[in-house]
């Protein structure tokens, strides 16, 4: 269990399938949090549908992920009881692995906090895990 309170929220955003330069020089708007899965792929967490400058862009809405903010000291709980991987040595940084045996990822922030992303399908499962609250009613 998580020493202190961690809830999970529905996330609502956009599935940006791209070429990686394409990527690397979008605009993103204020109110949305890209997170980068690979060199082709992001998760942008809010705001509008974003335009790219590759014609063949995919950009399709997300509703797949929960998340749970984390605290410095959460994530410091979880990576020593939960995580059987090394967190990567600098950060921002993503993460992904098997987090209490439920595959995650962690969006690792530069003042040591992070987010915990997971399938919405398999949220309930993490969160029984580490003992979080699941997700409710509607999306962020």
């Amino acid at each position: 269990m998580l020493a202190c309170e961690v809830t999970f929220e529905r996330l609502a955003g956009w599935r940006v399938i791209a070429e990686p330069s394409a990527l690397d020089t979008v605009a993103w708007a204020p109110d949305a949090t890209p997170v980068r899965i690979s060199p082709d792929d992001a998760f942008v967490i809010g705001g509008p549908a974003p335009g790219l400058s590759d014609p063949h862009a995919i950009v399709t809405p997300e509703h797949g992920f929960v998340g749970a903010a984390l605290t410095a000291t959460e994530l410091d709980h979880l990576a020593t009881h939960h995580i059987e991987w090394s967190l990567p040595a600098t950060w921002p940084a993503l993460a992904q692995g098997q987090i209490a045996g439920v595959p995650a990822k962690l969006v690792l922030h530069a003042d040591g906090s992070a987010q915990l992303l997971v399938a919405t399908a398999a949220h309930h499962e993490m969160a029984d895990r580490i003992g979080a609250t699941p997700a409710t009613g509607g999306t962020r």
